[in-house]
């Protein structure tokens, strides 16, 4: 999000709100944690060319339960990521 438009939402949610103060403290912390799950999502992003370079060697595959568990919880995550923006938009 660029700084403009941080500003243009934050001003938006405090000329909503009641309490302006809080509605952009709200505002900044869902900022803030979504752009804590971006990172976490990089990190599995990071774990995933990992895993995908290891199954393109000629090493031992993992279990397929593995592998699958592994894709449901970066599904888990990206489902969650879609969430918050769906509200954070919403708003």
């Amino acid at each position: 999000m660029t700084v403009g438009g941080y500003l243009a939402e934050a001003g938006l949610a405090a000329a909503r709100a009641e309490s302006p103060e809080a509605a952009v403290a709200d505002y900044r912390r869902a900022v803030q944690e979504l752009m804590a799950s971006n990172r976490q999502a990089a990190a599995v992003g990071n774990n995933l060319n990992q895993l995908a370079r290891h199954l393109n060697s000629e090493q031992a595959l993992p279990e397929r339960e593995v592998v699958r568990g592994l894709l449901a919880r970066v599904q888990d995550v990206l489902d969650e990521v879609d969430q918050a923006v769906e509200y954070l938009v919403r708003r």
